[in-house]
């Protein structure tokens, strides 16, 4: 286990984007039609999400927001690539973003899928901290390029393919490209982190 003092201070460059207060909150049962909350009860019961805020707050516009979960589940959860791999992709885009709504979200769920604290980490430390395989270091450093650069370099696409067949790579750009738009929606929205899920968080150290 890290060090509780570790994880309490893991802040990314310029701390969490924070608007001390959402500009848009999350619907209320009362507002719910009665289709949105049907789905409300497959999303989180079927789907296992731990995420009402954000579902009641993309409610507001759902004519665009359901099209987007149909085609995220793609990737995540029901995505080619593995879920570890698909996982620290999504947890570096958060950090570099500064979302702490996915963040927080992504570190539970990574954890559920294996993703130890120290990995946790050594996410926030970039390609080159020790301890990354070849092939996760990768996944690091292609977040990282497309988040900056907005395209790859020669030499990362190279060592992508070494690692991942083509139909992997396009998906592993996907989940990048994916969770880049919904941190920045997140970020300027607003949406706040869960208390259940923000419990977990404080009892492994990564509470802000």
């Amino acid at each position: 286990m890290v060090k509780q003092d570790v994880l309490l201070d893991l802040l990314p460059e310029g701390g969490w984007i924070d608007l001390h207060k959402p500009r848009l909150t999350p619907l209320k049962n009362e507002e719910l039609t009665l289709y949105q909350r049907f789905l409300l009860f497959l999303m989180l019961k079927v789907g296992k999400a731990r995420c009402p805020n954000i579902f009641r707050t993309m409610f507001r516009n759902l004519r665009v927001y359901f099209p987007f979960a149909r085609f995220n589940a793609t990737v995540m959860p029901k995505g080619e690539l593995s879920r570890r791999h698909t996982e620290l992709a999504i947890l570096r885009v958060a950090w570099k973003i500064r979302s702490f709504y996915e963040w927080g979200q992504h570190v539970e769920i990574g954890m559920r899928v294996g993703i130890t604290p120290e990995e946790i980490v050594r996410i926030t430390q970039g390609a080159d901290a020790q301890g990354w395989d070849k092939s996760e270091q990768v996944i690091i450093q292609t977040v990282d390029e497309l988040l900056h650069d907005k395209t790859l370099s020669e030499i990362t696409w190279s060592r992508l393919s070494e690692y991942f067949e083509e139909k992997l790579i396009l998906e592993l750009l996907f989940v990048i490209t994916t969770y880049n738009s919904l941190a920045c929606i997140l970020n300027s929205v607003g949406v706040e982190l869960e208390s259940d899920v923000y419990k977990v968080l404080a009892e492994t150290g990564f509470s802000r």
